[in-house]
């Protein structure tokens, strides 16, 4: 008993020990209009991008980051999504702090901010 115990501490401070992973820039919520934020519309205006390190989620549709390259903070996606047909979109993700410039599928966006 005293031998799981020691080494279940053991592993815990392993764990704590390993350095966190920083987040990428472009990770979390963002909106066109701050409204939006708090919502799941379903056009430009009224819809927020949810990103993690895996998905994209955006305008009903939910994708799952293929390829990725960055260029600096700028991260060129190649995304699978799902919605009535799969397809592989390219995506540009492109942060400056609280806000961020969008490309997706071709058609850039107006400016994005981040949601508090």
């Amino acid at each position: 008993m005293l031998e799981r115990l020691v080494l279940a501490f053991a592993v815990a401070g392993t764990l704590a020990a390993a350095p966190a992973r920083a987040a990428e820039a472009w990770v979390g919520r963002w909106a066109i209009n701050p409204t939006a934020c708090s919502s799941f519309g379903d056009t430009l205006a009224t819809a927020p991008l949810i990103v993690t390190d895996t998905t994209l989620r955006w305008i009903g549709g939910a994708c799952r980051i293929g390829k990725m390259y960055k260029l600096g903070p700028t991260a060129y996606i190649q995304a699978r999504c799902f919605g009535e047909t799969a397809s592989d979109i390219p995506v540009r993700l492109d942060p400056r702090g609280d806000r961020m410039r969008v490309s997706w599928n071709g058609a850039k966006t107006e400016e994005m901010r981040r949601c508090k």
